[in-house]
């Protein structure tokens, strides 16, 4: 049976067909925008069809979609204008994801029909050419013809489609990080830019997702990004304005929340250290309606809601007369607002946590507050970075959340193995480590893959792990505790690279599941190798190569005697209390204690040569 949301879809699609086969063709392109707007917003857990649908039923819909996007942009009448591609720049995973899913498997039949071939088999395009064409390839099909044309576009052309492809939440072809490496490699060409407020969603979005790329310069997009950022602010009307510097016994610490719903990872991971902070500072949470639920107002002295719509001068209007002593952001990178102000000075101290954890490349961020041991990854930090005297706690997801859970177990003759990694950190390199583990595994595996996959996205995940593994299930998004309930099935889990997990890794440590994790000697990779210490874990099942995470998931595929001996210690250990309890006594009031130490020791910490520095010791010049 259809359900509304289908009926919507199969509505739009008959509508943009009508168009294009009577060359409405500008009217087409109003349809097209409208039908993925529909297709973003009413996701589905399993793609655009009910998930009965069979194969070639799915096929037949993409292709639908994907042909009237061919006849539209191969129309001698097509025109787009700059807000129409900024539209399509936040939703440009989908434009791909819809031609790899059609019965034309990519879009490589828009150049062939719109290049002029030479003699020696290359492809000659106009730049106008090359600049809607790029809009439909994804970074695993674009060839380097493509890509050598598009580092010639001028950086208002060049603006939307990097962004639009660092919006990618998936790259799983080696081509596509090497593509993905060389726009990083070019990433300085977009700071001339002359943006419009359209850009804003897909900015937001490679901002945060630019982390997910394999290359160690990764961050450096996200100065390009924020010379764009200062412009647009000044387009909406957004400009520093600090209060003094002062020293009072209770300052005013004005939170800048991206995420804080009770359950959420930034919930769970800070909540701890935020609780602490009212007993010395006036505490007030800013936040968006809808990312703050009621329950957790308790945290804080104030909450401040931020509705949907308000104008970015507003928010910089009310951040003023709140005349904050310092403004604190335990995370940059998933909400538009945040990534705006804080690339602006509105209080004499700003620093940042990392909550999604990746510097932030500004010059207005003071410093990165890291925990204890993450001070070795301080290189990759362009201001001062802060180190923690101890390694945090978390915050359980609800205290009613049975994790005691009797699963029962697949009865198939497989080992069944979860990678509880949303879709992002699923890179080309840990898919290429798990497809060489089915084939050299001695024993059939069965992975389950907990992406946090929806819509065409999960239609497109699907489509490649079917022609990669041979036993898989990918997941769909349930509630939490249904989550676990399947979680707890598996015998065995691995925590993708090269950005690693943190709260995922938690849950499997509660479940008693082992885990194989990565540590790569950047911030983003130790918060699995922190979660394992807390609890106990032997050190050797944190690796710290490619070869080497090969050689312990191999171990343990195959050796059941050391696989139980880690679910018997972890069933033996309290891992509650580690992990939601403070290790020492003095923990109990540390994080606050940092705040209060980096507010009193402003001038000096400013003033010193040294690029880390660790709370509580002695400051040099």
């Amino acid at each position: 049976m259809e359900t509304q949301k289908d009926n919507v879809i199969d509505d739009l699609l008959d509508r943009l067909e009508r168009a294009v086969f009577q060359r409405q063709t500008k009217q087409g392109v109003q349809l097209l925008l409208e039908l993925l707007n529909t297709m973003s917003t009413q996701r589905s857990p399993f793609g655009i069809l009910p998930p009965t649908s069979p194969p070639e039923e799915r096929r037949a819909a993409y292709t639908r979609i994907a042909a009237m996007i061919s006849a539209l942009i191969c129309s001698p009448d097509f025109l787009i204008d700059l807000a129409q591609i900024e539209f399509l720049a936040g939703r440009k995973p989908m434009l791909e994801a819809i031609f790899e899913l059609s019965g034309y498997e990519g879009p490589f039949h828009l150049l062939r029909y719109n290049g002029q071939r030479n003699a020696d088999g290359s492809v000659m395009l106009r730049a106008n050419q090359v600049f809607v064409l790029s809009l439909f390839y994804s970074l695993d099909a674009l060839p380097p013809e493509l890509i050598q044309g598009v580092l010639k576009l001028p950086p208002d052309q060049l603006l939307p489609l990097m962004v639009g492809w660092f919006t990618a939440p998936f790259v799983h072809h080696a081509r596509g990080e090497e593509n993905r490496s060389i726009l990083i490699e070019h990433c300085s060409r977009i700071e001339t830019a002359n943006p419009t407020q359209g850009i804003v969603q897909a900015m937001t979005s490679a901002w945060m997702h630019c982390s997910y790329a394999d290359h160690p310069r990764k961050h450096d997009i996200k100065r390009s990004l924020n010379e764009v950022w200062r412009r647009l602010n000044k387009l909406g009307g957004l400009k520093s304005r600090p209060s003094e510097r002062r020293l009072v016994d209770k300052p005013t610490l004005l939170i800048c929340a991206e995420r804080m719903n009770a359950g959420h990872a930034m919930h769970r991971s800070y909540a701890a250290g935020l609780k602490q902070l009212k007993e010395r500072f006036r505490t007030i949470c800013m936040a968006t309606a809808g990312f703050i639920t009621p329950d957790t107002h308790e945290l804080f002295d104030e909450v401040s809601i931020l509705e949907s719509g308000i104008p970015l001068k507003e928010i910089g209007a009310r951040i003023v007369r709140l005349e904050p002593d310092i403004i604190y952001y335990p995370s940059l990178g998933m909400s538009e607002w945040t990534q705006m102000t804080s690339n602006q000075r509105f209080a004499p101290i700003q620093l940042m946590t990392l909550g999604h954890p990746a510097p932030a490349m500004m010059d207005t961020m003071d410093y990165a507050l890291v925990q204890a041991g993450h001070g070795e990854a301080s290189g990759e930090f362009g201001k001062k970075v802060i180190e923690r005297q101890a390694w945090g706690q978390f915050a359980p997801y609800s205290e009613s959340i049975n994790f005691a859970i009797e699963a029962k177990p697949f009865e198939d003759g497989r080992l069944h193995i979860a990678v509880n990694s949303s879709l992002m950190k699923l890179s080309p390199r840990f898919l290429a480590m798990c497809e060489r583990m089915e084939t050299e595994a001695k024993r059939p595996l069965h992975f389950h893959f907990f992406a946090s996959a929806a819509g065409v996205m999960y239609d497109r995940i699907r489509q490649v792990f079917e022609r990669r593994f041979r036993y898989f299930t990918l997941e769909p998004s349930r509630q939490y505790q249904a989550f676990l309930n399947v979680l707890a099935r598996c015998d065995l889990a691995l925590a993708a690279f090269p950005f690693g997990n943190t709260n995922s890794t938690v849950d499997t440590c509660l479940l008693g599941i082992p885990t194989v994790a990565y540590y790569a000697n950047e911030v983003l990779s130790i918060g699995d190798r922190d979660v394992m210490r807390l609890v106990g874990l032997p050190s050797w099942l944190v690796a710290d190569s490619d070869e080497s995470y090969f050689e312990t998931a191999m171990k343990l595929i195959h050796d059941d005697e050391a696989r139980k001996s880690i679910v018997d210690q972890l069933k033996a250990t309290d891992v509650k209390a580690k992990l939601f309890q403070a290790p020492r006594p003095e923990d109990e009031h540390e994080f606050v204690d940092a705040m209060d130490w980096i507010y009193r020791n402003h001038e000096a910490l400013q003033a010193s040569s040294q690029h880390l520095l660790k709370v509580g010791e002695p400051i040099p010049a």
